[in-house]
Parts: structure tokens; sequence; C-alpha cells
């Protein structure tokens, strides 16, 4: 008797709960359900790749910001500034990234971007102080897609800046 009871609620519940009742308003004058329009909510999703093929990044440290380039590990506090001539292979198009120089646990953080091509290009610079002499870090972070997600470390290059001796 039991298990008739719970069978007997359940085929009465149910279709409760399945379906909303007809209102007049969804209704058409011959009693047919009037047909739905393209009243729906609109909303945008972003096309995003989920994934993103590697970049190979050739890269050179140099005084000149163009001309002829003389890559370096090594430049004098009186440089003036330091270039960062960048190629990049196996990306098909810009990506955000960041720039990142550090000095003795200080940073310049400078938004860019890394765009394909077949050449070496300037990519970003940074002025020297002359005072700022010792070890440096450049590194390329690759801009994270949420406010959460921490930057992939694309590319990192250390480099001297030195006071010359008379």
């Amino acid at each position: 008797m039991h298990r008739f009871v719970s069978l007997a609620l359940a085929a009465v519940l149910m279709p409760a709960c399945v379906d909303a009742p007809i209102t007049p308003d969804q209704l058409e004058a011959d009693g047919q359900l009037r047909a739905v329009g393209l009243e729906q909510a609109a909303f945008s999703a972003q096309d995003r790749e989920t994934t993103q093929r590697a970049a190979q990044i050739s890269a050179v440290l140099a005084a000149e910001a163009d001309g002829p380039l003389e890559d370096s590990n090594r430049f004098p506090a009186d440089v003036g500034q330091i270039n960062l001539h960048l190629r990049a292979d196996g990306i098909e198009g810009p990506r955000p990234v960041i720039f990142r120089w550090t000095h003795r646990g200080d940073s310049a953080v400078i938004r860019g971007t890394l765009t394909p091509g077949d050449t070496l290009a300037l990519a970003n610079s940074l002025p020297i102080d002359p005072e700022r002499t010792g070890p440096w870090t450049v590194q390329i972070l690759g801009a994270p897609s949420s406010a959460e997600g921490e930057p992939s470390l694309l590319f990192e290059r250390q480099f001297d800046v030195f006071v010359p001796s008379h």
C-alpha cells in the first residue's frame, strides 16, 4: 500500500513540476500556442582560442635603437637607454605582453605587444639611470587571461650596467 501511495503521489506531482501553466497571453485567437519570437535575452561571448601556439623569441639587447645592432650583456652606466629588439616566430598575430625590467628588486613594468615578424624590431626600451649599476633582468611575460591569473614567463635575459674604468 505504501508503494502505491508513493507512485500515485509521484504521478500527481510530476506534471506540476515539469510544465508551467499556459496563460492567455501565450495563445493565438485560434487557440494555438503563440510562436515564440526572437525575444530572448541577448548576450555576448568572446571568441577566444583556448590554446595559443608557443612563440620562439629571438632577442638582442643593444645600446642602439636602430641601424646596426651590437648585442651585449654589459652596458656602461652612461649608455642612456637599453633597447630590446625582438623577433617572434610561431605566433599568428599580435599578443599582449608585459615587459619587466628589474634591478635589485625594483621593477619597471611596461605593457606592450609581441608582434610576429621575420626581422628583429625594437620592442621596448628603458632609460638607464647612471647611478643604478649592477645586475639587471629583463623579462617578457604573457599577459594573464584573467584578473587573478599569473603571467607566464616567455623570455628572460640578464645583463649588467657598470661604471667604466678610465
